[in-house]
């Protein structure tokens, strides 16, 4: 068990806390969220295989040169991917590593679609087939 810790935040950033947290959430839990859907997948680059739910073997991929920060991929799948947003001008897009079938193959494909810059790929392991875009 995780020993407990006070910490002090002004109140600008305990307004943002409360306005970020979700219902039966706890403020570490909200804070824990929130830095690792900005810091912790960021250290993943290149090229990420991904086992999907529904056992595909996919190989994804970001072209940062592409990447503009949109968020719209985040936004649809926090556990896959996570921006920085002081990097916006240099490798923004960052991957999470994931356990094997813990996000559905959909999923993946509907946020590498989003992006308005084609920024994501997304390729069969077994295939080498490009799947997206």
């Amino acid at each position: 068990m995780s020993e407990e810790k006070t910490i002090s935040v002004n109140s600008k950033a305990f307004d943002k806390l409360t306005w970020a947290k979700k219902k039966n959430e706890t403020y570490s839990e909200v804070i824990i969220r929130l830095v690792s859907s900005k810091l912790d997948g960021l250290q993943r680059r290149g090229e990420m295989e991904v086992v999907t739910q529904d056992n595909k073997r996919l190989i994804l991929s970001v072209e940062q040169s592409l990447c503009l920060g949109a968020e719209s991929c985040v936004a649809l799948a926090p556990e896959i991917f996570a921006l920085d947003s002081s990097r916006l001008n240099n490798s923004p897009l960052g991957m999470r590593e994931v356990m094997d079938r813990e996000v559905p193959g959909e999923k993946i494909l509907a946020a590498a679609q989003t992006c308005p810059y084609k920024a994501i790929r997304i390729k069969d392991a077994e295939s080498g087939e490009m799947i997206f875009p």
